[in-house]
């Protein structure tokens, strides 16, 4: 199936000026996703049954919770610990009841690999990880049709670390051949670049602080710092895989 391309969210990222752009379009993918398990898609049965299969890794649990709809979170609980009680629940019974440290050891091995397991799905990185392949591939299908885009990607302030990797790894989906290495090799200056533009900053930040640089102006690196933790590491970044 093809995939939907995302031009104008893509075009407007890059206009932003944003650090990565990518992480600004998952910060409202995951603001989206969030909504949605939270609004009126709970009353449908069939999307209640997904949540009770799969739930939410444990960062997207906390958002929505975080969110304050106690009855609409409530509602979703109250289902999903229903079913997860049906393999939790007869697991404990077993620990509780064991005499023998060894067997007790071994069933709590099965409650961690239970737990791993749970913790490994999500249906929110899920909307996510959608919205994210539709994004890295508009990045790359408008490197290869247009002029101007990737002119202004050439000028631009590229992407976080874990971003790129994400946008060097589905770039062979759209594209090939020299325009491939000629994309690929992109990335990577625009990494290089960046990453020195951003840790001169917090140099500068740093220095700023003696007392000897006081009167010193700024020079637009108050949150050099913050800047630096973003390239590095990227934001709304998907958990659960």
């Amino acid at each position: 199936m093809k995939t939907e391309l995302e031009t104008i969210p893509v075009w407007d990222g890059l206009r932003s000026g944003s650090e990565c752009f990518i992480c600004d379009l998952m910060n409202r993918a995951q603001e989206d996703a969030v909504d949605y398990y939270l609004g009126p898609a709970i009353m449908v049965p069939e999307i209640r049954v997904v949540i009770n299969q799969k739930g939410f890794c444990p960062t997207h649990f906390k958002a929505l919770a975080d969110r304050n709809k106690a009855q609409s979170l409530s509602l979703v609980l109250d289902t999903y610990m229903t079913e997860s009680d049906k393999t939790l629940q007869p697991l404990l019974d077993k620990i509780t009841s064991s005499s023998s440290p060894r067997k007790t050891l071994k069933l709590f091995g099965e409650l961690e690999n239970m737990n791993e397991n749970r913790e490994k799905v999500c249906l929110v990185c899920d909307y996510m990880n959608d919205r994210l392949e539709r994004y890295v591939r508009t990045v790359a299908a408008l490197f290869r049709d247009d002029a101007d885009f990737r002119s202004e990607l050439a000028k631009g302030k590229g992407f976080c670390m874990h971003h790129t990797i994400e946008l060097a790894k589905c770039a062979k989906e759209e594209l090939s051949g020299s325009l491939l290495n000629d994309y690929l090799t992109l990335l990577a200056r625009l990494m290089k670049e960046n990453l020195e533009r951003c840790h001169d900053d917090d140099v500068y930040l740093s220095q700023k602080y003696k007392s000897e640089n006081k009167d010193k102006p700024w020079n637009g690196c108050e949150d050099a710092h913050k800047r630096c933790v973003r390239k590095l590491f990227g934001e709304s970044r998907i958990l659960a895989k």
